[in-house]
């Protein structure tokens, strides 16, 4: 069993420079244990959703005015949207299998991605995690601002499922505590912030992966509308997405999986910001209630030290009269 993954214990709070640096290195340690079978698993769930998003922008695309064939168009769409999802939902399960497996090599485990799969499929913790996925997607839509703040509250739910075994709005709630824990005066040091430059880091990471892997679609894409432009014959819509569907529809998939390196250094980093504020946390705690014990139950007044004895085993001179 490997040694487990520490924070320098030393430091007063963790800077996000280390925490980034920290996180690159575990990453470099144990990708190879992780990204094959995250891969394998989530190769379906990013084929079918491909296919389905093709399917469904072909069928946009053959949309005419006043047709007679809208019954069948919204029931396409429907299907669509129906398959698209149960496709997400197989792409979320894969990730957060994969953010479980970090959280094993962070406290020494073997980072092994069946087991954490078999973790993360518990009803409870799926549960808690779609719950919370579900709060976020609406707090997005009502306004950006509430859908930010418990996306980053709740960032810490799995690594505090992992860790103490919580679930259900005790581990929501759990990690709301934690990641909102800061005792010191430094704003730029709170854990929200982190996590909130974190989750740019990752979205600015995962847009230039992708725009690299999918550049050639996109590409061609262009070059088959100029080309019409050029001819003088129009763009035919229909024909461009078909004409690009052997290119877009690999490179989708190849993005997806690039997407599973980035989000294993998130994992890493979030999992890395959890455990140092657990840390400090319950060091604070425990320091306040043993404070609290103390003043709660004063110590008792030492008795007075003994009166020493001569060799005679009787009091010295001036310890008392002598008797015969």
């Amino acid at each position: 069993m490997s040694e487990p993954l520490r924070i320098d214990a030393t430091l007063d709070t963790i800077p996000f420079a280390v925490l980034v640096d920290e996180a690159w290195r575990a990453t470099r340690t144990h990708w190879r244990a992780l990204l094959g079978p995250a891969a394998l698993a989530l190769l379906p769930g990013a084929l079918g959703l491909q296919v389905v998003m093709a399917m469904v922008n072909l069928t946009l695309v053959e949309i005419t005015p006043g047709a007679s064939e809208l019954g069948a168009f919204l029931g396409t769409i429907a299907l669509g949207v129906a398959l698209g999802l149960l496709f997400l939902i197989w792409i979320g399960v894969v990730f957060g299998s994969l953010e479980v497996a970090v959280v094993h090599a962070c406290m020494g485990r073997p980072p092994r991605f069946g087991p954490a799969a078999r973790f993360y499929l518990r009803p409870r913790v799926w549960g808690t995690d779609l719950l919370a996925r579900i709060c976020m997607v609406l707090g997005m839509v009502a306004c950006l601002v509430p859908g930010l703040i418990v996306a980053c509250a709740w960032a810490g739910r799995l690594p505090i499922m992992v860790l103490e075994g919580r679930t259900g709005l005790d581990a929501l709630r759990r990690s709301w505590q934690t990641l909102t824990h800061n005792r010191g005066r430094d704003w730029t040091r709170h854990p929200l912030v982190k996590v909130v430059l974190l989750f740019v880091l990752g979205a600015v990471l995962g847009y230039a992966v992708s725009l690299v892997i999918q550049a050639p679609a996109l590409i061609v894409n262009q070059l088959i509308v100029m080309r019409g432009m050029a001819r003088g014959s129009g763009v035919d819509a229909q024909a461009v997405v078909r004409a690009t569907l052997w290119l877009s529809i690999p490179t989708g998939v190849l993005a997806a999986l690039a997407q599973l390196g980035v989000q294993l250094y998130m994992d890493f980093a979030i999992t890395f910001l959890v455990l140092d504020q657990l840390r400090r946390k319950e060091g604070l705690d425990l320091r306040a209630a043993l404070d609290e014990i103390e003043r709660r139950e004063p110590r008792p007044p030492e008795p007075p030290p003994p009166e020493p004895l001569s060799p005679l085993g009787v009091p010295p001179f001036g310890g008392g009269p002598l008797r015969s």
